[in-house]
């Protein structure tokens, strides 16, 4: 794993041209130049020189990086700002000791208890169907609270059971939001994957660990990642996820585990998108859609839906821009998460689009969040949810 020191050239070699500005989601809200990446790198570059203290105030404009890495994308220099803020921000918490409050808070216990705790909120939710209620009253209620119905519904209901003695062995790894707080996504690939040629198998995993490595929590991100690792095991074709994400971090474990199974591991990881790639998809009757391309997928799923027999594709205008949640983001500054996330959603509300796909539970949050925001209502789910909801899939 590489320290701060050791991104001294690439720090110096961002020209403070300006650039990164013209693209960071967090600017065109605040307009405040320290969410810029060259501002930022003008901290760093004292800090490196020794000039200025790594402190709390630095940490902060830090942590206003929502980690869409737009600038490195636009950067003349590809400087990687995402990867170079991590490692910052590791570089404060080995010199700083957090407070009392702060270690509870940010603990893998407490957001344990925080993933059960609406695990079974959400069953009763859904058991007593008070998503009725929350229609009824929704021009009142908190925004919040309308969010996290957004979040609880589901739209695949019943699994399919899959087939035994099949040729490859996929082992899932579903996430937080599929193993906690909405199964959906989860019997939407089973479903889909019921008549393929694939044994599909879902462990019980812990978090992928992205919260912890945006926030440079390397140590807890590094325990994760060894958890994850053992029990993956060796006996598998390929690694399934359906979450951009989890699929990024996943990959990421290799640059901070000196380990062969995480080198074997980012090599077997396959997105859901990839594996579709090939495969006629036809939906039951004609839908418009649009779509939210996260920041974190690397592969073309887009593709996919353009070749959907049925599907007219309509791009929105910066559909591959940030959807403004981003996890802990979206919790410390909730102005600026709501904000970016309203301004996408009238983009996608003008495509005149039946619903929205996306590939990571985060982003659909961002999106409904925009769509709330602006007292419109209109369907985000994800690729596999879709299909499965709307769509057959052919295999010979």
């Amino acid at each position: 794993m590489k320290e701060l020191k050791d991104y001294k050239e690439e720090i110096y070699k961002c020209s403070r041209c300006g650039l990164c500005q013209s693209v960071c989601p967090v600017y065109k809200v605040t307009l405040n130049e320290c969410s810029v990446s060259r501002a930022k790198f003008n901290m760093l570059n004292g800090i490196l020189s020794g000039d200025l203290n790594l402190n709390d105030r630095i940490k902060g404009y830090l942590d206003l990086c929502i980690g869409c890495n737009a600038c490195k994308n636009f950067c003349p220099s590809n400087i990687d700002a995402r990867e170079i803020f991590t490692a910052a921000k590791y570089q404060y918490y080995t010199e700083n000791e957090p407070s009392a409050w702060e270690k509870f808070i940010d603990s893998y216990f407490v957001f344990k208890a925080c993933l059960y705790a609406a695990k079974f909120s959400f069953f009763f939710y859904r058991l007593f169907r008070i998503s009725f209620v929350v229609n009824l009253f929704k021009d009142v209620l908190p925004k919040r609270l309308l969010l996290l119905d957004s979040l609880i519904r589901e739209n695949c209901r019943k699994p399919v059971r899959t087939k035994s003695s099949k040729s490859l062995r996929a082992i899932f790894f579903p996430g937080c939001f599929n193993s906690y707080l909405n199964s959906s996504s989860l019997n939407s690939l089973k479903k889909i994957f019921s008549d393929l040629d694939i044994e599909f198998d879902v462990k019980k995993f812990d978090c992928c660990g992205v919260s912890f490595l945006s926030s440079g929590k390397i140590d807890e991100f590094k325990c994760l990642a060894r958890k994850n690792i053992e029990k993956i095991g060796d006996d598998y074709d390929f690694v399934l996820t359906d979450c951009a994400s989890c699929n990024f971090v996943l990959k990421e474990y290799q640059k901070y585990l000196d380990s062969k199974q995480a080198q074997v591991l980012a090599q077997k990881i396959i997105n859901v998108s990839e594996y579709l790639k090939n495969l006629r998809i036809a939906a039951d009757r004609p839908i418009k859609v649009t779509a939210h391309k996260p920041c974190h997928e690397e592969f073309d799923f887009i593709d996919i839906l353009k070749r959907i027999e049925n599907v007219e594709y309509v791009e929105a205008e910066d559909f591959d821009k940030c959807c403004g949640f981003s996890g802990k983001f979206a919790l410390k500054n909730p102005e600026i998460s709501r904000e970016i996330s309203k301004r996408k959603a009238q983009k996608f509300l003008k495509t005149g689009a039946d619903c929205i796909i996306t590939t990571c539970p985060a982003c659909m949050l961002g999106v409904n969040q925009g769509l709330i925001e602006n007292k419109a209502a209109m369907p985000v789910y994800s690729l596999p949810e879709f299909i499965a909801k709307y769509c057959k899939v052919f295999t010979a």
